[in-house]
């Protein structure tokens, strides 16, 4: 199994519907709230520590973000939600940006639902779930931030998830590298299905 993924290269950012890059790759999405750590898990799996921009502010990610990986895999880094002092008109802009995503983004094989360990899952996680399910969408879940918590409390969130949602739950740590052979295993695996 292919575990050695270095060649990345950021292909082009994404600010409205006509801007969405439509390729002939498997896509992979990146989804979850304002810091729950999309961009580092991105540039964690690639081990490129520069390709994501990644902030301390949460909200910053405003658009959707395109990575191809070994000319062959495409990951894609979607804007958080769930940041309080965004203003209204920019919450709107973002759902719009996400619904026009979803129907008009072919090639999708999973979305990856980033759930922070600290935090657990919120209800904005849950209205995406319910989103991705009406829309017939599949989605495995990723924990990150597990050095954050107890390995036991990590582990217990998993297992609470997976049985509940039954489906794939990986745990990460962008900052200390873990998980990325487990998810980089799960994506080469979707690809060959």
């Amino acid at each position: 199994m292919r575990t050695n993924w270095r060649k990345v290269r950021f292909l082009k950012s994404a600010f409205k519907k006509e801007d969405f890059l439509l390729t002939p790759y498997p896509s992979f999405t990146f989804c979850g709230r304002s810091n729950v750590g999309k961009s580092s898990l991105v540039n964690m799996i690639t081990l490129n520590s520069k390709i994501a921009r990644t902030s301390s502010t949460p909200g910053k990610t405003i658009s959707v973000n395109y990575f191809l990986v070994d000319d062959r895999v495409l990951l894609i880094d979607l804007p958080g939600y769930g940041y309080a002092k965004r203003p209204k008109k920019e919450k709107q802009r973002w759902r719009k940006l996400m619904e026009d995503f979803f129907k008009n983004q072919p090639g999708i094989i999973e979305n990856f639902v980033l759930i922070d360990s600290k935090v657990g899952i919120t209800e904005l996680d849950l209205m995406l779930i319910d989103w991705l399910k009406f829309l017939k969408l599949s989605f495995a879940f990723i924990l990150t931030k597990i050095d954050k918590v107890k390995s036991f409390q990590a582990r217990e969130l998993a297992q609470k998830l997976g049985e509940e949602f039954a489906t794939e739950v990986i745990l990460t740590s962008a900052r200390k590298r873990e998980g990325r052979r487990e998810l980089i295993n799960y994506i080469e695996k979707k690809i060959k299905r």
